[in-house]
């Protein structure tokens, strides 16, 4: 049994993404690693390359697709390509600011081995938690769960905005019409890797969040009306500042990889337990209670 872990970005320097640490937590149970660097303004060239001597580099362009973050997908499949064509069994897909725990890693190779020879199952489910402002932080609204293993066998591609994989032709009834392989496919095509993602794309401070909210305004709705865009904007970002109040404490351990980061970025400010401040409960009555 052999994986490829592939991963996909530009500017990663200027957006304060770990990239480093997202690699290198994943480095051990990988037998090769891609990763496909579009042109970029800053050294994040330089920076991936320097990672590791394992590391290939695939480099790209970026198109001018600003609908909806599919540009992130174009990328990720190139990555995905470049995996498969090391002849790994296993693509391990890790964005460029995802982070794996080294007390999962043996879950994961475990899972691996185990699915190998039953080839309907094409892609390992992974649990979320998205930290929000600062290390202490997570928001329980966001999704919790996407694949990060997937077969390398050429029967998926990463679709949407690169949110995970997808089968190809897919004609089924199950999942979403584009045979995205998320929990709805579990016990199916998809199985449960027992392991977690640290998303950490959105730990910033004020002036590193405005320039994500740039980044994302470009590459979702750079070609939208000023009204449409407005609106797809409020729905995405979710107003993290004025909700942080009601987002949850993060008590566990962080990936060792990520020490030095969270050991320079202070919490985002004091915060009162969430189940005395009243806004909590309505929104639990918005959205439900997820944790």
């Amino acid at each position: 049994m052999s994986i490829c872990g592939f991963s996909f970005g530009k500017d990663l320097i200027t957006l304060d993404y770990p990239i480093v640490e997202s690699v290198r937590s994943v480095l051990p149970i990988c037998d090769r690693f891609v990763v496909a660097v579009g042109r970029s303004d800053d050294s994040t060239r330089d920076l991936v390359a320097s990672i590791d001597p394992r590391i290939e580099i695939v480099d790209t362009q970026w198109s001018a697709n600003q609908i909806d973050g599919s540009v992130l997908a174009e990328e990720a499949n190139k990555a995905l390509a470049a995996a498969q064509a090391t002849g790994c069994d296993w693509g391990l897909y890790i964005q460029a600011d995802e982070v794996v725990h080294e007390g999962d890693l043996s879950r994961i190779a475990r899972a691996c081995d185990h699915w190998q020879h039953d080839l309907d199952t094409k892609a390992l489910l992974f649990r979320y938690l998205h930290f929000v402002l600062d290390y202490q932080t997570t928001d329980p609204w966001m999704y919790h769960k996407a694949s990060r293993i997937v077969r390398l066998d050429d029967s998926c591609r990463i679709v949407g905005d690169a949110c995970g994989p997808a089968l190809k032709n897919y004609t089924g009834k199950v999942g979403n019409g584009d045979g995205y392989l998320d929990k709805n496919f579990l016990g199916t095509h998809v199985r449960a890797a027992d392991a977690r993602i640290f998303h950490y794309g959105w730990v910033k401070t004020r002036d590193q969040l405005e320039t994500k909210f740039e980044m994302v305004r470009e590459l979702w709705w750079g070609t939208l009306n000023e009204d449409e865009r407005r609106r797809r904007e409020d729905s995405k970002f979710g107003r993290f500042i004025a909700r942080y109040p009601l987002l949850k404490n993060y008590a566990g351990t962080h990936p060792a990889v990520m020490a030095d980061r969270i050991a320079k970025h202070l919490p985002y400010r004091p915060r009162r337990n969430r189940w005395l401040t009243p806004r909590f409960y309505a929104e639990i009555l918005r959205h439900g209670f997820h944790g």
